[in-house]
């Protein structure tokens, strides 16, 4: 699927780019180990990253309501815009997205990053009928403090659904607990698979049970759809 991105929109468009797996925070885990969290990971690289080539600054002033200019743009007048009231900025990427009608684009926060203050705005475009530049927006949550995002920080994360594949999904709830989990043999497993995990974990291992898809012994309990995500682009601007 071929989704289509313009860049010519102003001089100084934003960068967009698959998310990276690394985070601030999880380098500062103890001896980094929220990198063996495989679930996490896997979601840190969900959705292209759209970010800017420069620094911006933002402060509010803490008054929400719907008239403008509450929140300050100290820096990156060229990407922010403040006057929208009810405490919140949108970006002006330069980005302008089209794709098939059948294909939506889900805005939403950048998985597992977090910056104070800030929170970013979710939204579900159909880029087959949008006019301009993609919309971006975020609340600011925290007053009177200034609001730094360094340049290449992406502001957001893009990534592309099809509504009518997520509303053809049953959710179909029941009691109890599945027939599989009802046996001696699997509870007896799942026991010794603790005892196991724990005997590990004390020792300063890592189990990685999960991400092999695997139980203690090396069987497998299942298989997962895919262990990386790759979100292609190809930039022909240049050409």
């Amino acid at each position: 699927m071929q989704i289509n991105v313009y860049k010519g929109f102003k001089d100084k468009p934003a960068i967009i780019d698959q998310l990276a797996l690394t985070r601030d925070w999880m380098d500062f885990t103890f001896d980094r180990h929220a990198y063996h969290c495989f679930p996490m990971t896997l979601a840190n690289r969900l959705g292209w990253g759209i970010s800017f080539p420069e620094d911006i600054v933002i402060k509010w002033d803490g008054i929400n309501d719907s008239t403008p200019d509450h929140v300050e743009i100290i820096k990156g007048h060229d990407y922010v815009y403040g006057g929208r009231g009810n405490s919140t900025i949108s970006f002006s990427t330069g980005l302008v997205f089209n794709s098939e009608e059948n294909v939506s684009l889900l805005t939403m926060p950048v998985p597992n990053q977090f910056i104070r203050g800030t929170q970013c705005i979710t939204t579900i475009i159909s880029t087959s009928v949008l006019v301009g530049d993609i919309p971006i927006a975020w609340m600011i949550t925290e007053p009177h403090i200034e609001i730094t995002i360094p340049a290449g920080t992406p502001v957001a994360a893009i990534v592309p659904i099809s509504l009518s594949d997520v509303q053809s999904y049953d959710l179909t709830i029941h009691s109890g607990s599945p027939e599989y989990m009802k046996t001696a043999e699997w509870n007896n497993r799942m026991q010794e698979r603790g005892r196991v995990s724990q005997e590990k974990n004390q020792a300063g291992e890592w189990t990685h049970y999960y991400r092999d898809a695997t139980d203690h012994t090396g069987e497998p309990l299942g298989k997962h759809e895919t262990k990386k995500i790759l979100m292609k682009v190809t930039d022909l601007s240049d050409e």
